[in-house]
């Protein structure tokens, strides 16, 4: 269930950034509109789900997720993850660490949601 839902002329957003992470490393991804006058709706963030992983994000610079020891949902899943769904104008900034001391990690990160346009 989306709430708010979108209309049908805004424009999907799904966009993957991957990366493999050794003991002791983060992953910065940033996601930004397409319009520069707009606002985004993200009702799913999906992360690679693994054990001695950090996982956070902040829309517009404020915290929406974590810092956290699960993701707020899987790649594997994509469920709903915030209802209503978060919003932000300009950036969508996740951060994702590998707490283990002794496993590289390959990781996905994908925000699932619309651009109002």
């Amino acid at each position: 269930m989306l709430v708010p839902c979108p209309d049908p002329d805004d424009a999907p957003f799904n966009e993957t950034v991957s990366a493999n992470l050794s003991p002791g490393e983060k992953l910065t991804a940033e996601f930004t509109p397409e319009q520069t006058e707009t606002r985004m709706y993200l009702p799913i963030l999906a992360i690679s789900k693994y054990r001695n992983m950090s996982y956070a994000a902040k829309a517009d610079g404020e915290p929406i997720y974590g810092p956290s020891r699960i993701p707020p949902t899987d790649v594997d899943d994509l469920s709903v993850t915030f209802v209503p769904a978060k919003s932000f104008r300009s950036s969508l900034t996740v951060e994702i660490s590998n707490l283990d001391p002794s496993a590289d990690r390959f990781v996905v990160v994908q925000p699932v949601g619309w651009e109002v346009t």
